[in-house]
């Protein structure tokens, strides 16, 4: 009866779960202190020394101001140490495999190194593209001959001998590595990378592997706390790339990225050594990609051996150190201060933003025919006319896609640079310093005192403006300036005046000119490269018969594939797609020829989506065929043109600006540079920059009378010809800045809406200080740029006013 009755007893029941529960952990705690604690035990005695080579931090990037712009902060990184890992092939398989379930079960992102992607790609050809699903090879150039190279090189690297396509070199390393059959494809693909990267740093046995970086804190603990279930699995502290303003300056910036065989070859090509022999390991080390990260790399990185430390130690099982035999500090990397107001940069780009979603829009002060719906993109430089500084430098796109430099330092996905890169508003593209267009009127200056030194024209002689002058284009008015001469041509951008002084002065004295003063040729800039074998690539042109084969570029052709498919079809296709449709095997005048060419543009067409209906289809093939249609001959007419900023001749913001400051500081023909100085981490100043101009002989009377001109264009009410071109634009402006100014329209392929506007200035008028320019593709109008100028020469103000009131008196200066 009591048994019955305490069966049924739940504090019994109670007591008999804890009192077996506390048996189970008691027999498994004497199992493992009595029969495997002297195992373990030993084993966690057990002392291993190791060596390992200790790399400085990457030094910083920062603004004039000294506010940081590219710094380090702590990330945790996984890595597999191969001391401590099993060495069967089964058992390294399941660690990784168990390691990629926790990191990628948490939304981690593993290193991906192996150049075997898996997925749908589209591939470039002749005649029509070619889509391959599945396994490719991916060595990030679409270059044959490199492809080739870097594909050698990689199986001479991972010790496959084998010659063989992407599928079946997977089938190879898949059954090289003993990789279980029932493993998905891109799990598979995933493991062989990091167990190729095992074995190409085989001769570094005591640096691990890094698998995956920036991971979470929910990713480390769950490492942690699995940690006897992954030996070798580690998870350390390191100092990763941090831009803490991601979105702001990005083409000068640049970023970090895991070294490619592009990085090795220029490396070489520009050191003499390779970067293993300079002391990175390729695997593991990050590389600047662009921007100041890349031209800089020598100063700001640690990974060189010169700076390299090293520590000797010993550890335990849990690698432990017990005992720091010899320890070496590592040299950190150089901090680099830029010429660049961050203030003003990022100031700059916040006007673009809004100003260009004004102009699309058609809101004030861009309504009726100033409306630019097309203006998507656009640039600013503001550069000091007498050292060559650049203070700002910003490229914007309109792009519905977030262009942030910590997505490319924490590894960026394919979908996202594919967005990037595939946006026809080309958000990864620097406009300011690379966009090369027509500058339009901004151009006359340079024309103007071409013909004055070479006594073409005199500042007392007029000129009648009869509209149009020969075959040129007309007079942007529709009524006559009058008689005027080279001061008030300038302020009211008479067309007629400058082609006729332009003829006098003929193509061969414009292109003088332009070489003169700085127009024609590369800029200086550092992160714009200089290439010794071909001058004119980075280089902004002048106009000549020499160079008709600029207009013949693929560059340019796909820009007018781009305008035609729009305005007329209403089609907006991306600069990739546009480049295809140039690149194909054109007509040799020939009737299979022309055949041919037509055949090619229809498969590319249909192939990527573009038109179902015959008659459009056909239409749009005789566009494309008008605008990729090579020009070889030099008329007068492009003479003319030339004269107003038209014809072949292309330039950036920047040359605009370096040609502007040439007239206004004396003739120095400067440098533009965004470096300033190269400081060590103690302070020390290892490189400065020195203003490095190139002297040249301009007549002051004449200068004097172009920087009239530049005034009136902002400044007058009257007089001959009528007010200046900007006045509506400035005329409530506060009094205390003082500038001058040139409006310009280049017309191009299509409709007005793809005319660049451009805005050229200098502040303060009376002894100039700063240039300013503004370029807006697809502005339509000049009067466009003007009041985007104008919010930038304000800010620029605000600025320095603000610096002013805020500078502390000297030391002991202050009055008793």
């Amino acid at each position: 009866m009591f048994l019955k009755k305490l069966l049924k007893n739940r504090y019994f029941h109670f007591g008999l779960v804890v009192v077996i529960m506390f048996s189970v952990l008691g027999l498994r705690l004497a199992q493992l202190t009595v029969e495997m604690g002297e195992a373990y035990y030993n084993q966690a005695q057990e002392r291993k020394m190791i060596k390992l080579t200790l790399r400085g931090a990457r030094g910083s990037i920062l603004d004039r101001n000294g506010i940081p712009l590219a710094v380090n902060k702590q990330i945790y990184v996984a890595q597999l140490d191969r001391q401590w890992m099993p060495q069967g092939n089964e058992e390294i398989n399941e660690l990784i495999l168990r390691t990629i379930e926790i990191l990628e079960g948490n939304g981690e992102r593993l290193i991906d190194n192996i150049p075997i992607k898996y997925g749908t790609r589209v591939f470039d050809s002749n005649i029509s593209p070619t889509v391959i699903s599945g396994f490719y090879y991916d060595f990030n150039t679409m270059d044959p001959e490199k492809h080739k190279e870097y594909y050698n090189r990689w199986r001479k690297d991972a010790g496959i001998k084998k010659d063989l396509p992407a599928d079946e070199m997977m089938e190879y390393l898949r059954d090289n590595y003993r990789i279980n059959e029932e493993i998905p494809d891109e799990l598979a693909r995933k493991i062989i990378s990091i167990r190729l990267d095992l074995y190409l740093n085989r001769f570094r046995q005591y640096e691990p592997v890094r698998i995956a970086e920036n991971i979470g804190v929910k990713t480390v603990t769950q490492l942690s706390t699995y940690a006897d279930e992954l030996p070798g699995v580690q998870v350390v502290v390191e100092a990763g790339r941090y831009y803490p303003n991601g979105e702001s300056a990005q083409h000068i910036i640049g970023y970090v990225g895991r070294m490619t065989d592009k990085n090795i070859d220029a490396h070489m090509a520009r050191y003499g050594v390779s970067p293993t022999e300079d002391g990175y390991n390729i695997y593991a080390d990050k590389y600047g990609q662009d921007g100041v990260e890349a031209y800089a790399e020598r100063w700001l990185t640690g990974n060189i051996s010169e700076r390299h430390g090293e520590l000797e130690a010993e550890v335990d099982a849990s690698r432990r150190v017990i005992k720091v035999l010899r320890e070496k500090t590592p040299q950190n990397g150089d901090n680099i201060i830029l010429t660049i107001d961050s203030r003003l940069q990022r100031a700059s780009e916040n006007i673009l933003a809004e100003e260009l979603a004004k102009m699309r829009e058609g809101a004030e002060p861009y309504s009726g025919k100033k409306q630019a719906p097309l203006a998507e993109s656009g640039a600013i430089v503001v550069m000091d006319i007498h050292t060559g500084e650049i203070l700002t430098m910003a490229s914007y796109a309109d792009s519905e896609f977030s262009y942030d430099l910590n997505d490319f330092a924490r590894g960026i996905s394919a979908a996202e640079y594919s967005n990037l890169i595939n946006d026809p508003s080309n958000p990864l593209f620097g406009i300011a310093f690379q966009g090369r267009l027509a500058p339009g009127s901004v151009f006359k200056m340079l024309v103007g005192m071409g013909a004055l030194t070479e006594g073409k024209v005199t500042l007392q002689e007029t000129i009648l403006d009869k509209l149009k002058y020969k075959s040129g284009p007309a007079c942007w008015s529709t009524y006559s300036h009058g008689n005027i001469n080279l001061i008030d041509a300038l302020k009211v951008s008479c067309n007629y005046y400058f082609t006729v002084i332009g003829e006098r002065l003929g193509i061969d004295g414009i292109r003088k000119w332009g070489e003169i003063l700085g127009l024609h040729g590369h800029p200086g800039l550092e992160i714009l490269p200089f290439d010794p074998d071909d001058p004119d690539k980075n280089a902004n042109i002048v106009a000549h018969p020499s160079i008709m084969e600029n207009v013949n570029s693929d560059s340019e052709k796909a820009r007018r594939i781009r305008i035609t498919l729009q305005d007329k079809y209403g089609l907006k296709i991306s600069e990739e797609d546009s480049l295809k449709l140039v690149r194909i095997e054109r007509s040799d005048g020939t009737l299979a020829g022309g055949l041919r060419e037509v055949e090619q543009l229809t498969n590319l067409l249909l192939g990527m989506g573009y038109f179902d209906d015959e008659d459009t289809l056909n239409a749009a093939i005789s566009d494309i065929r008008d605008a990729i249609r090579d020009v070889t001959v030099w008329y007068d007419t492009y003479t003319l043109q030339a004269s107003i900023g038209q014809s072949i001749t292309k330039t950036s913001p920047l040359g605009i600006a370096r040609y502007l400051s040439t007239l206004l500081n004396g003739g120095k023909v400067l440098d533009t540079h965004i470096i300033k100085e190269v400081r060590s981490q103690e302070g020390e100043i290892v490189e400065q920059t020195v203003p490095v101009y190139r002297q040249v002989v301009l007549n002051e009377e004449y200068t004097n009378a172009i920087k009239e001109g530049l005034r009136r264009v902002i400044y007058a009410t009257g007089g001959p010809g009528g007010s200046g071109t900007a006045l509506s634009y400035f005329k409530d402006m506060d009094a205390g800045i003082t500038l001058g100014g040139k409006t310009g329209t280049a017309q191009t392929w299509g409709s007005e809406e793809h005319n660049t506007a451009w805005f050229a200035a200098f502040t303060p008028y009376e002894e100039p200080e700063v240039a300013v320019v503004v370029m807006i593709p697809n502005g339509r109008t000049s009067g466009n740029a003007a009041p985007i100028a104008r919010r930038v020469i304000e800010e620029y103000y605000r600025i320095m006013n603000q610096d002013q009131q805020n500078d502390l008196p000297a030391f002991n200066s202050l009055s008793r």
